[in-house]
């Protein structure tokens, strides 16, 4: 896997990991093109201010399992 570089536009990681991420129950907002229009994907959170430990851990959980799911 890559660390230090974006991944290539065509895998369409953004839409992958939105896809996993809303199997797991969890809503976010991934986006893609971020460096330069074309290259680059982010993903955006929006917890409620009020949250508690265990919904961050829940919060976590379900992330991470996306993130397996979308960049393997």
């Amino acid at each position: 896997m890559r660390l230090n570089l974006p991944f290539a536009p065509e895998e369409a990681r953004h839409k992958r990991f939105k896809a996993a991420a809303f199997d797991a129950g969890q809503i976010c907002y991934p986006m893609g093109g971020t460096i330069d229009g074309r290259r680059g994907d982010h993903v955006l959170i929006a917890p409620p201010f009020i949250i508690s430990d265990d919904q961050i851990g829940e919060l976590c959980d379900k992330l991470a399992a996306a993130a397996v799911r979308a960049l393997t």
